[in-house]
């Protein structure tokens, strides 16, 4: 009996042992539901925003150019140097100034005294008839050739000139109709409104310092002091032949003197005025950097010189290259962000060129440009910098996190919790960013997205909610 109860007891305790292990069977089938992370789909508001790169650059530079003959006599900036509107950046001597200033004034009053003394000797020598006689004939030649190739070269100095002008009236008007066009994000206005800028500068350049008008200026210059030459020498000759009429000149002799004297107080006094002009250096015309500087104290330069360029602080632009991905979601005006040396400012798409690069490197991409609203000293002309567009914005988006987010042959969808199961939801989707997704259709406000970053989850999947 005893060895009965104890084959009963062994039997009972090896069934409780079989009923507790599928007890914990059961249990452990339970509990093996997958801990997933959740969120509730929810309405807020979504930014998109595309990471570029850039160098900061300037919509407004200005080279300063000597307007005489002139002496650096200091630099007070150094290349690199930021300078405020009004700042003197290089003097010129003032006593050597003075000095031309003296010098050209003394050569025009020499010249007048010349003219003054060829009346005079033309009267003394009014009685040398007959040297005039041979004479007279062979200078009237040169002088009418003289007289005719300086009208032929006035007249194409005048054309020349006209021409120029016309020019840069023909690019002011194009200008304007290009600037009345600026809000119609045309890319071919928008393209080529920079080149007309320089095309206006470059001929506004032209018609001072031409080579071709500066060239016919010194021959013209040079033509009527030889003129003046031909002349004085016929007034000698009339002068002498007509002595024998009463020893005086004509009125038209005078009055040829009088012209050559007034042309050439015209040419001296405008030397004067451009010496003039020269004594206050140069001066700021805005806030900027200065980027070249082509003069040294002490040197003496020619007039026309290019001694300075000075680059605004007052338009900085950021200059950035987008590839052909990202180009589509661009557009002018959309508001951006520039992180420069630590510091954080605010600005626009104000420019997208209308072409690609036209090296290999950049055969893909597309040049635009980003204008910073409050510019300051602190900016730092070529520096590479990193801009942050805002190409999407919506306030009321059904928003999820990106991380939830599946995708596969049928499209976008998610995982929602369903009494403990997960399952799946085909989704459309709208802006996003680096974390944050919008969901335009297939899903409700309230909705609880699960995901879990290491397992897949599939649909009917049991889940727990962390």
């Amino acid at each position: 009996m005893k060895k009965f109860f104890e084959d009963k007891k062994k039997i009972i305790i090896g069934g409780i042992a079989a009923f507790t292990v599928a007890v914990v069977s059961v249990t452990m089938h339970v509990n093996a539901a997958l801990a997933v992370d959740s969120y509730i789909a929810g309405r807020g508001s979504i930014n998109s925003v595309i990471e570029l790169n850039g160098n900061v650059g300037t919509n407004e530079e200005k080279t300063y150019y000597t307007p005489s003959e002139v002496r650096i006599s200091r630099i007070h900036i150094k290349q690199g140097d930021h300078v405020n509107k009004g700042d003197l950046l290089i003097s010129y001597d003032e006593d050597y100034l003075e000095y031309m200033i003296s010098l050209t004034g003394y050569n025009m009053e020499s010249a007048k005294d010349g003219y003054e003394g060829t009346r005079q000797a033309g009267d003394r020598n009014a009685g040398l008839y007959s040297e005039a006689e041979s004479s007279l004939s062979g200078l009237q030649q040169k002088i009418d050739n003289t007289q005719e190739r300086i009208l032929t070269l006035q007249n194409e100095l005048t054309s020349r000139k006209a021409m120029l002008a016309s020019e840069g009236a023909r690019l002011q008007i194009e200008l304007i109709d290009y600037e009345d066009n600026l809000d119609d994000d045309d890319d071919f206005v928008l393209g080529n409104r920079e080149s007309i800028l320089k095309d206006i500068q470059t001929n506004t350049y032209a018609q001072q310092f031409d080579s071709e008008i500066v060239w016919m200026q010194e021959e013209l210059e040079r033509l009527n002091m030889e003129l003046a030459s031909l002349k004085e020498l016929k007034s000698e000759m009339t002068s002498q032949k007509m002595s024998t009429l009463g020893g005086t000149l004509t009125s038209g002799d005078r009055d040829r003197i009088d012209v050559l004297k007034s042309a050439n107080e015209l040419s001296e006094g405008e030397k004067i005025a451009h010496f003039e002009m020269a004594r206050g250096g140069i001066v700021a015309d805005y806030d900027g950097v200065v980027t070249m500087i082509n003069a040294t104290e002490g040197e003496t330069v020619n007039e026309g010189t290019p001694v300075l360029t000075l680059e605004s602080t007052e338009d900085i632009v950021v200059k950035c290259s987008v590839n052909k991905y990202d180009i589509d979601s661009i557009d002018r005006d959309q508001t951006a962000v520039v992180k420069i040396r630590g510091k954080e400012y605010s600005g626009k798409v104000t420019r997208i060129e209308g072409m690609t690069g036209t090296n290999a490197e950049q055969a893909s991409n597309i040049g635009i440009e980003v204008s910073l609203d409050e510019p300051d000293d602190d900016i730092i002309i070529g520096l590479e910098v990193k801009t942050y567009i805002d190409t999407a914005h919506k306030d009321d988006a059904l928003i999820i996190p990106l991380d939830a987010l599946g995708t596969d042959e049928e499209g976008d969808y998610v995982f929602v919790e369903r009494g403990k199961k997960a399952v799946r939801l085909n989704i459309e989707t709208g802006i996003k960013n680096d974390e944050m997704i919008e969901v335009t259709s297939g899903l409700a406000e309230g909705d609880v997205v699960v995901w879990d970053d290491s397992v897949e989850l599939s649909d009917g999947m049991d889940i727990k909610v962390k």
